[in-house]
């Protein structure tokens, strides 16, 4: 299984020439062995955020985890209504399934800690 969220790193204070830097943290892990990835993420998160950035961990992996669990794309279903949810969810599900991995996801304001048991599969 592997996990993977986004950090806002906005905080940081990064600038160039004198002007902030918007922009995130890609972070995906392997539950078991540890192995990572990061990425920079420039501007705000959406639904090509995740799935260009699994899919560029997943090559970087050289292999594919049987399930990836994340944080339900909070950030990318922001002032959607519900059939365009719903179809961000589907895309979502397809791209997993594409690669062979389970889609899921982890229960609102719990914290994606690998090796915790609070984390519970939703599909």
């Amino acid at each position: 299984m592997a996990l993977s969220d986004f950090t806002d790193a906005n905080e940081l204070g990064v600038t160039i020439a004198g002007q902030p830097l918007e922009h995130r943290l890609y972070h995906f892990v392997l539950v078991y062995s540890g192995w990572e990835y990061a990425a920079v993420v420039l501007g705000r998160e959406s639904f090509t955020a995740p799935t260009e950035n699994l899919a560029n961990a997943l090559w970087a992996l050289v292999g594919v985890t049987g399930a990836h669990r994340n944080d339900s794309l909070s950030a990318a279903y922001r002032n959607l209504d519900a059939d365009a949810t719903a179809d961000v969810t589907k895309r979502y599900t397809t791209f997993c399934v594409q690669y062979g991995m389970l889609a899921s996801r982890n229960n609102p304001g719990r914290a994606m800690r690998p090796g915790r048991s609070r984390l519970t599969t939703t599909t």
